[in-house]
């Protein structure tokens, strides 16, 4: 039977469970954001003669090393945005992967003058991590504005399997233009999680709060700043507190092309759990597992070649 350990800093990724409850939960969720998309803007033709306007960048991120080592990493992240003059739509996308190969050489042989070199190459994938995310905001007045919005993410080597988070709240801007903008919202949730390692004494699926700071600033013609932080939180459990602050600055090239610099920061307060074999101080294995908790913190640093359409 499994121990459970009380939470350390240290620890590696594993849990399954099932996503009954999320169902209808998601599927009310993007309803809602699909309604609020499609909503007449006959508001916005009146107040504006500009036709809403559509913007997508795509970063790329890729490296491959060959010869007595082997590797490879791709990141792909995506971003659509349709801004009207009362309401704004966001689309992200997120995939990453990383594999790595250890090579070991043998030497087959009878001697040092009659032998054979023989590769065997293992491939392990180190790092995974997909994500989807959508939100829309609606301007109620000058200074402040209602959203809705749903998300799925994916990464084992986090713990869970699957994580969708539905929110809807209200928030305030206090800067909006070409030169930079500034906004904090506010919002209720509900979470449904499907770890690798399922916790006996955490439920799946949870209602909490969620706090978003959205921050855009021109610094210079060609250098802009973007910081990104969504903090989330268990209603019934107020120490499972969750964090994803993005931080960015790109470099502008051409009038499609930028260099994009990413800074992401990935908290969790009360991480999921990892099954860990168990043996003895001498190295001889137990026949029992023990369930700890994974690390709280994941960051990733990325430099990208961003392309905008």
């Amino acid at each position: 039977m499994p121990i459970l350990i009380p939470p350390t800093l240290d620890s590696h990724p594993c849990r399954p469970a099932s996503i009954s409850g999320a169902g209808s939960v998601l599927t009310r969720a993007l309803l809602l954001l699909m309604v609020l998309c499609v909503i007449p803007t006959s508001l916005e033709a009146r107040q504006s003669d500009d036709e809403p306007r559509w913007r997508n960048s795509a970063e790329f991120t890729f490296l491959l090393d060959g010869g007595n080592s082997a590797a490879s990493t791709l990141g792909i992240r995506n971003t659509l945005r349709r801004t009207g003059a009362l309401g704004r739509l966001r689309l992200d996308g997120t995939a990453i992967r990383t594999d790595a190969t250890r090579i070991n050489r043998t030497a087959v042989g009878t001697s040092e003058d009659d032998f054979r070199l023989e590769e065997d190459r293992d491939t392990e994938r180190s790092a995974e991590r997909y994500g989807l995310r959508g939100r829309y905001d609606r301007d109620l007045t000058e200074r402040t504005f209602a959203f809705t919005g749903v998300g799925w993410e994916r990464n084992t080597f986090a713990g869970f399997n699957s994580r969708i988070v539905a929110v809807a709240g209200a928030g305030g801007q206090w800067a909006r233009g070409e030169e930079g903008e500034f906004r904090l919202g506010a919002g209720l949730t509900y979470t449904v999680q499907d770890d690798v390692t399922p916790d006996p004494e955490r439920d799946d699926a949870f209602a909490g709060l969620q706090v978003t700071v959205d921050f855009l600033q021109q610094l210079t013609q060609g250098t802009e700043v973007e910081v990104a932080w969504v903090f989330d939180g268990n209603a019934q459990e107020p120490s499972d507190l969750r964090g994803d602050l993005l931080q960015s600055v790109s470099a502008t090239l051409t009038n499609r092309l930028a260099l994009k610099t990413t800074l992401q920061l990935k908290l969790d307060n009360d991480p999921p759990l990892e099954s860990i074999p168990l043996v003895t101080p001498d190295g001889t294995p137990v026949d029992q597992q023990i369930l700890a908790p994974l690390r709280r913190m994941d960051h990733s640093l990325s430099v990208a070649l961003v392309i905008t359409l």
